[in-house]
């Protein structure tokens, strides 16, 4: 019976060392470098990101290797400062076991958008052609206005103001209609298509309402630019 005792003493005493010898190395703090902490601020922004908009550029200021490598018990936790929606944003890395530490990375999020923009420099006047254009990507954030995604779509079209070498086109940028351009007039009734001619009376883009003199009728009426050169009435 004492030899069963003393196998159940060193039984026991063998689990408790090994137990206390896990929670010993599990309690093991990990270091990280900035330059870690770095990566791993960037990496978890692209899982926190919407891409459903376009593609997205995600540009994180590296943490200054002056700070030293930190330490931690558990993975450290993070979070944004401010809406994800925020062009500027500074992502928290802190460690909540004790000794705890909070660091701040300056992040910057842009939008890239597929757009047309000019091949060469025009004036004021200048009818948009083919050889003028060409497609790049660029960051949302230097566009004002109306994007223009399909150079078919502008091409016909005249300059509103000077535009440089690679600059993005908007719409505000042109006329699909001029004023006094012989414009096709088409319109829509109960399935019935019909298309007569007119003569724009002001300048007008895509969507928007102008009045247009009827060649035909002499009347003046209201339509919509649906392209380069056409307007669309509906009833």
């Amino acid at each position: 019976m004492k030899k069963y005792e003393n196998l159940f003493k060193q039984t026991l005493t063998a689990t408790v060392a090994l137990l206390s010898f896990n929670s010993f190395v599990q309690a093991e703090p990990q270091s990280y470098t900035p330059a870690q902490l770095t990566e791993l601020a960037g990496q978890w922004l692209e899982q926190q990101v919407d891409a459903s908009s376009g593609e997205l550029q995600i540009n994180v200021t590296p943490l200054d290797n002056r700070i030293g490598d930190k330490y931690c018990v558990t993975a450290p936790q993070l979070s944004l400062s401010q809406d994800i929606t925020q062009r500027q944003n500074t992502i928290q890395l802190r460690c909540s076991a004790e000794p705890g530490w909070l660091l701040y990375v300056p992040v910057r999020i842009d939008e890239i958008v597929r757009t047309v923009v000019m091949t060469q420099n025009i004036t004021t006047g200048t009818l948009i052609s083919a050889d003028m254009l060409t497609t790049d990507s660029r960051e949302r954030r230097f566009v004002r206005g109306s994007l223009v995604s399909d150079e078919s779509l502008i091409i016909g079209a005249k300059s509103k103001k000077s535009l440089s070498l690679g600059q993005i086109i908007t719409l505000q940028d042109l006329c699909l209609v001029c004023k006094g351009d012989v414009v096709t007039i088409s319109v829509s009734d109960n399935g019935l298509q019909v298309a007569a001619t007119g003569i724009a009376q002001h300048d007008g883009s895509l969507g928007d309402t102008i009045s247009v003199l009827n060649r035909q009728s002499k009347r003046t009426i209201s339509a919509e630019v649906t392209a380069v050169n056409r307007v669309s009435i509906k009833f």
